[in-house]
């Protein structure tokens, strides 16, 4: 039998209260590159949740509201509530296709469920990370039968399984932070728009590239992969945007996490004079902007929204679609009823300031220059070209 209404809600309010303080303390987010793989992008309501398939331009204007707490639940009812598969304790799954500990997309994902199990008194999370899609059904199935209530996917790569699986299991909460994909029965989800991300990213880019010698951006990603192009076609749209004399350039690194691949790509970067460097990658996402330190030049995150307060890395821009902001306004949207099992919520540059770039160190006019244009985002000015890109990337 589905799990009940109440213990659903439960869930919701509860996870709301503790992901969105998670989320923006955590050391996180990427894939880091933009996990959220996208078959064809994704048409909303005005209230931002998903109907069908087709390409999205109306922009969800509205702030989340606050989390409901819960109310005046005691902790032993909490865990009643929370606890869907009546063995007493209460567990969260995992599944990212990408490394626990990538200083990015995955990790905010991950320390916001465990910080939430920590202070609730639950059993640890049980992480399953870099799993492969090929395996994604094994992977997840072994997860699902382990005792978990709830399962948090953490990108498109592993969702093609997961239609099946909410069958097969039920009595657990499904959740997947999957793109701008097909609606699966049984799956909330959110997904984003890359196209209004990176051209946030790529305009944010060009002007602090005005104030070095520099016209060149590199962009790094993995195997030309048909949403790195979505990303890096927007990202060189919003650099020229500033400046037409800008360029950029895609470096392909052959994987996501190979820190030998994306050092000889960051290499060459350099040697063709670039100014400024998007790591748009995972377990190698770190290493790059370290090299970018090194040798003075601009980077960005690639996922996080956190970026700013990193002591150890020095970002210039923080690139926002973190999984663990999300989770909170998820988790918000189910409980008000606003979200449903199969439905997708689209997370929109414009409507929350915890999606798209973001100046860790600017100027007062470049931090309006951007915020204007990402006004002009979320008004939809740019929704022929981006319909373009996604297009061009997609095929249709």
């Amino acid at each position: 039998m589905r799990h009940s209404i109440r213990s659903i809600r439960s869930i919701a309010a509860l996870l709301a209260l503790l992901l969105v303080a998670a989320a923006c303390s955590s050391g996180s987010t990427d894939e880091a590159a933009d996990d959220s793989t996208t078959t064809a992008p994704t048409t909303t309501s005005d209230d931002g949740v998903s109907d069908d398939d087709t390409a999205a331009d109306d922009s969800d204007t509205d702030d989340p509201e606050p989390a409901d707490d819960g109310g005046d639940d005691s902790t032993t009812g909490v865990v009643s509530d929370l606890d869907t598969n009546g063995d007493g304790v209460v567990v969260f799954g995992v599944a990212t296709p990408g490394p626990r500990d990538d200083g990015g997309y995955y990790q905010a994902l991950i320390e916001g469920l465990d910080s939430f199990s920590s202070e609730r008194g639950f059993d640890a999370p049980i992480i399953v990370d870099n799993i492969e899609p090929a395996q994604a059904e094994t992977e997840i199935r072994n997860l699902a039968r382990q005792g978990v209530d709830a399962i948090a996917v953490g990108a498109g790569e592993l969702s093609d399984p997961l239609g099946a699986l909410a069958a097969e299991f039920p009595d657990i909460f499904w959740y997947c932070n999957c793109g701008a994909g097909q609606q699966i029965e049984g799956v909330a989800q959110s997904s984003d728009d890359s196209s209004e991300i990176s051209y946030s990213s790529g305009y944010a880019t060009g002007l602090l590239l005005q104030d070095t010698d520099s016209t060149n951006a590199a962009f790094l990603g993995c195997c030309d992969l048909d949403f790195e192009k979505e990303a890096y076609n927007a990202f060189a749209l919003g650099l020229q945007a500033v400046d037409p004399g800008f360029t950029s350039t895609y470096i392909p690194t052959g994987d996501f996490n190979d820190v030998a691949g994306a050092t000889e790509a960051f290499n060459q970067a350099i040697a063709a004079g670039a100014g400024a460097v998007y790591p748009f990658l995972g377990g190698s996402h770190e290493p790059i902007v370290q090299l970018a330190n090194d040798n003075d030049i601009i980077t960005m995150s690639a996922g996080t929204s956190n970026a700013c307060d990193r002591g150890d890395l020095d970002y210039q821009i923080a690139v926002q679609f973190d999984a663990g902001d999300y989770l909170g306004v998820i988790f918000e949207k189910i409980d008000s009823g606003e979200l449903n099992e199969g439905e997708t919520f689209v997370f929109r540059v414009g409507a929350f300031d915890f999606v798209g770039a973001k100046f860790c160190d600017a100027t007062p006019d470049q931090v309006a220059e951007l915020e204007s244009v990402k006004t002009q985002i979320a008004a939809g000015d740019f929704a022929d070209a981006f319909f373009q890109i996604k297009s061009d990337a997609y095929g249709f």
